[in-house]
């Protein structure tokens, strides 16, 4: 453990708990060394919450491994230091004073350099001082071991003088805190749903309350409701113990609810830093910019979008002058030629810093006009997402930005919704699946997970169906008894207008040749040791669709083009591990569409993606619904995304239907207290809630499907709840233009909207 000299250490605060200086990484390769950081700084205070944003090879993880010392070669460190400040008394001193609220800001000793740390002083810093909640839980938890021996053990490590019986107890507080039921603790992880194991790990890395918690998106597949009361949660605790969180996701406008202060990362450098307020009111680099507005929003007019257009560079050859000027509307001559330095660009706002030259000191000829602002940067992505639909409609090669889609008005969309075709390609009705639990209980009736109770759908050609709701709601398991990888338990299956014999394996090829399903994971779903040809030309051959291997070929080129991954020569042999995550999912969609569906359901297939590709798969889907005339069922978590991308909605809450009907009607006028849960737990820069307010939204725990409640299973969580509510699931309601809702607040089930007993629009 090195100690920093005191004349080597700039003067700070007292209350400075981490100080990045200077951190440069790079992954050596064969082919080159990849540049991934570059010359970063940050700092962190104690009990501040920190925001790195940025998109998928930005550097944001590497920054985080190289914290906490868990980078494996290739990866060097080739310069910088992580100066630690522990504190001067024992830790245990100081929370207890903390809880008279009387040592808000504790003395700080010198500094140790964290990369001096030697293996045993790191086993001793990581969790009871520093812990990390990685991104892909599936990966991070131990397949073979429950998730309450997973928590148990790390306090049996760091803390040996706990009783069995403590070490059970905290074990269970901590499941609580995440929001699993306790029953769940005896649970291994592939019993789990995505997002129950990602708040597993996040129950594991806040067990001991360590001083710095580094997230490394650990809400990116959570569903809206869970991802706040997780961060509401974080809020909460980090203000009571006065530690720190690095919080590190590609969702700007998430960040800008939580964090104090947010960092923006481009090709390995910040490009932006500054307050959330500053950032939110107005970001000063262009990149900066693009992330805020590359999600769908929940209010105003469907507008068209694209993100942002283009690819991060390629680190192993970083351009000259600013990384970004190949992607940037608002380039000047410099761009190209001079790496801009991070500076106030406001004298107001000296917090906010930005390496841009639209802000240097000396104007020039370009930067006449006014500092740029929110509409300066809107009219300049505007020129250029129409500038890059004319060179697609011009027939050269489709850039990564898509072409804007056409989007409805909602008059338009609610006159389409009257108008439904009358024919529906594929029909759940009253579905039920019920998974049996395999535990050694002699004498005991049987247990089962009741993940799907009683629920109906209906898909029409050339119309998407979006099923939203929380993790563990049922979504996925619909979709897999819709694609035949599930029998259900009951209920009854209709494609085409014949009933699907759905305890027969018999014409199931047939069937799975028009009902395609489309996995949330492309990292998974792709075998590695397999390239494209193979993977395309696999269901050409199984359906007889290319006779010989010129047919192949030729049919192969030509889905990679109907994907967008041109020129499709430079793909059609390389494998998984050599593509980008949205590749890899255009792939997968190319994959299903070699079949010739006429069915897609698309199972969370941009949740795992990053901001500049996820509207490219979304437009992507939309473009191959129209000209292929698909019905489409989309589920997500994201009801913005649903509002985007889906005509219909059907809201889903612990295996039950809730509320459907036209997607604007829905997320503009909901009715049901979960939906309007939903919508009010979304990030929204636009409307940006106080905590207060969101902790009050946020109420009970999701209940138990192996013993679920009785009646409408939200009455636990509901701030309405009748008695009536605990005692039967209610009817449908029919509350017009296709809307309706199963709620005891508008009646027991009748035709008529008028029967409204409760007003509970604006109810939470």
């Amino acid at each position: 453990m090195t100690i920093v000299a005191p004349n080597s250490v700039e003067p700070t605060t007292a209350n400075r708990l981490l100080d990045v200086r200077n951190m440069s990484v790079d992954y050596y390769a064969a082919n080159g060394a990849v540049h991934a950081l570059n010359d970063v700084n940050i700092s962190l205070d104690r009990g501040e919450i920190m925001g790195l944003a940025g998109e998928s090879g930005s550097g944001k993880s590497t920054l985080a491994y190289a914290i906490a010392r868990l980078l494996k070669p290739p990866a060097v460190i080739t310069s910088g230091e992580v100066l630690y400040y522990p504190r001067t008394t024992p830790r245990e001193t100081v929370l207890r004073q903390q809880k008279s609220a009387t040592n808000k800001h504790t003395e700080s000793a010198l500094p140790i350099d964290i990369l001096q740390f030697t293996p045993a002083q790191l086993r001793n810093f990581r969790w009871s001082e520093l812990s990390i909640v990685f991104q892909s839980a599936m990966n991070a938890l131990n397949p073979v071991i429950n998730i309450g021996t997973q928590i148990t053990d790390v306090l049996h490590v760091h803390r040996p003088d706990l009783k069995p019986r403590e070490l059970q107890e905290r074990a269970i507080e901590q499941l609580r805190l995440v929001g699993i039921a306790p029953d769940r603790i005896r649970s291994y992880p592939h019993e789990l749903s995505g997002g129950m194991r990602q708040r597993a790990m996040i129950a594991i890395s806040l067990v001991l309350s360590p001083e710095l918690v580094i997230m490394d998106e650990p809400t990116t597949a959570l569903d809206v409701v869970v991802q706040r009361e997780i961060l509401m949660e974080i809020i909460a605790l980090s203000k009571k113990l006065n530690f720190s969180v690095i919080f590190i996701t590609h969702d700007l406008s998430l960040l800008l609810e939580i964090a104090d202060k947010v960092a923006i990362m481009y090709a390995g450098r910040i490009v932006e830093s500054g307050t959330s307020h500053e950032l939110l009111r107005q970001p000063r680099h262009p990149y900066s910019y693009g992330l805020l507005n590359a999600f769908p929003t929940l209010h105003g007019p469907r507008r068209k979008m694209t993100g942002i257009p283009g690819s991060p560079p390629d680190l192993r050859v970083i351009p000259p002058g600013c990384s970004f000027h190949l992607r940037c509307p608002c380039t000047l001559e410099e761009c190209n030629q001079v790496l801009p330095i991070l500076q106030a660009a406001n004298p107001s706002t000296p917090q906010q810093i930005v390496a841009c030259h639209l802000y240097n000191k000396t104007p020039t000829a370009e930067q006449s006009s006014p500092q740029p602002d929110n509409s300066y940067f809107a009219a300049r992505y505007t020129e250029l997402g129409e500038s890059l639909t004319r060179i697609v409609e011009a027939g050269s090669i489709t850039p990564a930005g898509q072409p804007l889609i056409t989007m409805t008005t909602d008059e338009e969309a609610k006159n389409a919704t009257i108008q439904q075709p009358l024919q529906p390609i594929l029909e759940a009705r009253h579905l039920r699946k019920y998974f049996p639990l395999h535990e050694f209980r002699p004498f005991q009736p049987a247990r089962f997970v009741h993940a799907v109770e009683d629920t109906s759908l209906t898909l029409y050609p050339g119309r998407a169906l979006a099923l939203v709701g929380e993790s563990g709601s049922g979504k996925t398991t619909m979709a897999r008894m819709l694609a035949r990888l599930y029998d259900p338990t009951s209920g009854s299956i209709i494609y085409d207008g014949n009933e699907i014999d759905i305890h027969s394996t018999r014409r199931l090829r047939e069937y799975r040749r028009h009902v395609q399903l489309v996995f949330q994971d492309p990292f998974s779903s792709l075998n590695a040791v397999h390239n494209v040809r193979f993977h395309l030309a696999r269901p050409l051959r199984l359906y007889k669709h290319a006779h010989n291997t010129e047919e192949e070929t030729e049919q192969v080129l030509a889905l990679l083009n109907r994907v967008s991954l041109s020129p499709a020569e430079q793909f059609i042999q390389k494998f998984p591990h050599q593509l980008s995550g949205g590749q890899r999912q255009r792939v997968a969609i190319a994959r299903t569409l070699a079949v010739q569906p006429q069915v897609l359901l698309a199972d969370e297939s941009v949740s795992m993606l990053d901001v500049s590709i996820r509207l490219d798969i979304l437009n992507l889907l939309l473009k191959l619904k129209d000209e292929e005339h698909l019905a489409l069922l989309f589920i997500t978590h994201d009801i913005a995304s649903a509002r985007y991308f889906a005509e219909d909605t059907l809201v889903m809450y612990a295996g039950q239907s809730v509320e459907g009907g036209p997607s604007e009607e829905i997320i503009q006028r909901p009715k049901h207290p979960y939906t309007q849960l939903l919508i009010a737990a979304a990030p929204d820069p636009d409307r940006l809630t106080s905590n207060e307010k969101n902790e009050a939204l946020i109420r009970g725990e999701i209940p138990s499907l192996i013993t679920p409640p009785t009646g409408c299973r939200f009455h636990l969580r509901c701030p309405h709840a009748m008695p009536i509510c605990k005692e039967r699931f209610p009817g449908r309601t029919d509350l017009g233009g296709g809307h309706w809702t199963n709620c005891f607040l508008y009646g027991a089930g009748e035709t008529a909207a008028e029967e409204t007993q409760v007003d509970t629009t604006a109810s939470v």
